[in-house]
């Protein structure tokens, strides 16, 4: 005896199969925009840029809003990406917008140029 599977069914299965084909063709995806917010912090007397590693994917656009959270003299932090050629002063109170294309893959330092010793996260770039 032969059964007949209802429309509906049909319909959702067609149209998995399609979304599957569809999504699995190869055909190139804008490349997304990754915005990151990095806070420069004092913790136990060393000053970090938080939340730690950020990680993108190669061919973003990286849009990274840097504040300045620690008081000292002068209020100012230098916030560098040495391998993407970025660099800028960070001040108290002046939230800086640093955009960029991760166009290489792999980890770079985020540093600070004016006191490198206590400020340091890392920007990761995934394939």
């Amino acid at each position: 005896m032969r059964k007949w599977l209802g429309i509906g069914f049909v319909t959702m299965l067609l149209t998995m199969t399609l979304g599957i084909i569809m999504s699995s063709s190869g055909i190139a995806q804008p490349a997304s925009e990754r915005d990151i917010t990095l806070v420069n912090i004092e913790f136990e007397g060393t000053k970090i840029w938080v939340p730690g590693s950020v990680a993108v994917k190669k061919g973003n656009t990286v849009k990274i809003r840097a504040i300045n959270n620690v008081q000292s003299d002068p209020p100012v932090h230098g916030f560098a990406i040495e391998a993407y050629g970025i660099q800028t002063v960070v001040n108290v109170g002046k939230p800086d917008i640093i955009e960029f294309k991760a166009d290489k893959a792999g980890i770079f330092p985020i540093i600070c140029h004016l006191h490198p010793t206590h400020v340091g996260t890392q920007l990761v770039v995934l394939e």
